[in-house]
């Protein structure tokens, strides 16, 4: 990544005495709200775990005045970094941006509105088994969605399962990827949400994809901004392109090492 979208300030930045066992990604985008609660909620609950981790926040180009809740939010806490983009780039491009910073075992990425009970997060550590390259999340109806959001998201789960061949219960949702199995300097997927199909299609060559229930918890705060028209028609082009790269791109299933 070019070192231009990172932050200069050294608190923010962070040091890595050693490799932690999970990475935390969180993309964010005008969250001033909540975004520092939900940094504070995610430090408290991966603290309960009892394992070395860590937490990347990247800030999409908000224009809220979300990096001044960031800089209190860390606190001088080195395990928590943020990456600030100079102009929005959209979840996918965030995603990758903390991909290629994580140092962990595993990368796992909640977003800013959280929109799950972070007690869960231990289920996604139990389940990571020998042989699994994936975690994926799924959820019950989930009650603040709309009518029109409920619609997108069963088409999405309809393509994503006919078109790459993934067939998870919620193909968008929070999912922890073994760090070994997914690469960003590989990925073509960076311009839309179709990057967790792609992350789970890299996820499956090399190992298992096993599903867990967790706990949806709502957005209280702030605007959800995935069912905006251009970032429908981004998911649609890189599924497809997934989906002509399946059938005819090269065999690039691999034994995994773990």
């Amino acid at each position: 990544m070019n070192s231009m979208l990172r932050p200069s300030s050294g608190s923010l930045e962070g040091n890595r005495a050693e490799r932690p066992l999970l990475t935390v990604g969180m993309p964010a985008y005008n969250e001033a709200t909540q975004i520092a609660a939900s940094v504070r909620a995610v430090r408290v609950a991966l603290e309960a775990l009892g394992v070395a981790w860590e937490l990347v926040v990247v800030d999409d180009g908000s224009r809220d005045g979300t990096d001044r809740e960031l800089r209190s939010a860390v606190d001088g806490d080195d395990r928590i970094h943020v990456i600030r983009l100079v102009h929005n780039r959209g979840v996918g491009f965030a995603i990758a941006t903390a991909l290629d910073s994580a140092s962990g075992e595993w990368f796992m990425v909640i977003p800013a509105d959280l929109a799950m009970d972070l007690r869960d997060v231990r289920r996604y550590l139990d389940a990571g088994r020998p042989g699994v390259a994936a975690v994926a999340g799924y959820t019950a109806t989930r009650g603040d969605y709309s009518p029109w959001r409920d619609v997108l998201s069963m088409l999405n789960q309809w393509a994503v399962c006919q078109l790459v061949g993934i067939a998870v219960r919620n193909p968008n949702y929070i999912h922890m990827y073994r760090c070994d199995a997914v690469s960003r300097d590989a990925l073509t997927c960076t311009g839309s949400p179709a990057l967790f199909a792609e992350l789970l299609r890299r996820c499956q060559q090399v190992g298992q994809i096993v599903e867990i229930p967790v706990r949806y918890v709502p957005r209280t705060a702030g605007r959800a901004t995935g069912a905006r028209w251009r970032s429908i028609l981004s998911t649609a082009r890189d599924l497809v392109r997934l989906a002509l790269s399946r059938r005819f791109g090269p065999d690039t299933r691999r034994t995994p090492n773990y």
